[in-house]
């Protein structure tokens, strides 16, 4: 079988890091397989990719296509939205045509039996790139449903497509509502439960001051500001506690107005007179690392999650992990049992979370093992290939 992924962007976000665990579990379940990955930007997954033993090749998307998007548009009105994103497509026009027909004879000459494609933005040119008789999946990462016009754009297009892999119910669930015609699966996301594990790096050790991390994407919506809120008001309250506050992640898109810059963040732990006690880490390529050193790691998204995959990472590290609980995120731990769960954009219970973690050490080790089992039990990575496997066989037997 010969399966042809396609991804918007080479650098590495939580999308691209379950379509590496997606290559390796396939690998690992079906080795003959043949495995070719399309991507738009240069970035370290084409490398990490390869490594895995999948086939990459660079179609470098037009800058204004990257750029394309209605994620920051969201509060403004629908009609100023459309005019917008009406600008922004006669915009990319002229460069989109011959981007299209070099990414159609792509497609062409490897000769897919399945296409995979791991965004909207890939959803979109495979549809316009109109490769006849190949299926095509979408696997769905994000709530289409809260896009201003793109889940119009999208419900127009789905016809193109043979199914829908939603990472989680709460996905699910919005992408039926928002293209109902597409056949939906569900099939969570998984981690590499070798790779995330508890076990100390070699330059660990007791750490003081304590460290409590937050692990995401610049995306506006993962909540560093609530963050940084709630490690000012635990400073504030507790001026002499030896604790650091580490933000690990940077700005990996290139849609406009959709994400913080460090200078926004650094600005705001400024005016919130705690920047000596905050560690901008940037991107980190060995995550696990990252989340061992953590003692606390915190999941603050301010809208729902369509899954969260930091969070079941740390989880798998065997670490104690507050959740922002909704969307999909409420859907991977139970709460005071394997993880803690507060109200999203509420930074004062998050700071009261924080501050119990840190008060009591052995909830935080209870929580901590009982995360790890959770993740071992539900989420680990040695069904995620068989399940995918599945899937691809169900519709070429529906072709």
């Amino acid at each position: 079988m010969n399966i042809v992924f396609v991804n918007p962007v080479g650098a590495i976000g939580g999308a691209e890091r379950v379509l590496l665990t997606i290559f390796a579990s396939l690998l690992n379940s079906q080795p003959d397989l043949q495995l070719h990955l399309i991507v738009g930007t240069e970035g370290p997954l084409i490398e990490a990719a390869q490594k895995l033993g999948v086939q990459v090749q660079i179609q470098t998307l037009p800058a204004a296509v990257n750029q394309l998007g209605d994620s920051a548009l969201k509060d403004k009105n629908k009609f100023v939205t459309a005019f917008i994103l009406l600008l922004r497509l006669i915009k990319i026009l002229p460069g989109i045509s011959t981007y299209l027909w070099k990414f159609h004879h792509s497609l062409s000459e490897l000769k897919p039996d399945i296409i995979h494609s791991n965004g909207i933005k890939t959803h979109l040119l495979i549809a316009l790139a109109k490769l006849k008789g190949v299926p095509v999946i979408w696997h769905i990462h994000d709530f289409y449903g809260s896009r201003p016009l793109m889940a119009q754009v999208l419900k127009w297009i789905s016809a193109t497509a043979n199914l829908g892999i939603a990472i989680s119910q709460a996905v699910a669930q919005d992408a039926k509502a928002t293209l109902p015609g597409l056949p939906i699966e569900v099939i969570y996301n998984a981690v590499d439960v070798n790779y995330f594990s508890p076990i100390l790096p070699k330059f660990a050790s007791s750490h003081l001051p304590l460290r409590v991390g937050l692990v995401a994407t610049f995306a506006r919506w993962k909540g560093h500001d609530i963050f940084l809120e709630a490690a000012a008001c635990i400073l504030k309250a507790h001026p002499h506690l030896n604790v650091r506050f580490c933000i690990v992640g940077g700005a990996i898109y290139k849609t406009h107005g959709s994400q913080f810059s460090e200078q926004e963040l650094t600005d705001k732990a400024l005016h919130l007179g705690i920047a000596d006690k905050v560690d901008f880490l940037g991107f980190q390529q060995d995550i696990a690392e990252i989340y061992r050193s953590l003692d606390i790691v915190v999941h603050a998204s301010t809208q729902p999650e369509p899954f969260g995959l930091a969070i079941v990472e740390a989880m798998a590290c065997g670490k104690p992990v507050i959740v922002s609980q909704a969307g999909g995120a409420a859907e991977l731990f139970t709460h005071n049992y394997d993880a803690i769960g507060v109200p999203p954009s509420d930074s004062t219970a998050l700071a009261a979370a924080i501050l119990e973690l840190l008060n009591y050490p052995k909830k935080c080790q209870i929580i901590s093992e009982k995360a790890r089992q959770t993740v071992t039990k539900n989420f680990s990575h040695t069904r995620l290939g068989e399940q995918i496997v599945a899937v691809y066989s169900s519709v070429l037997n529906s072709k």
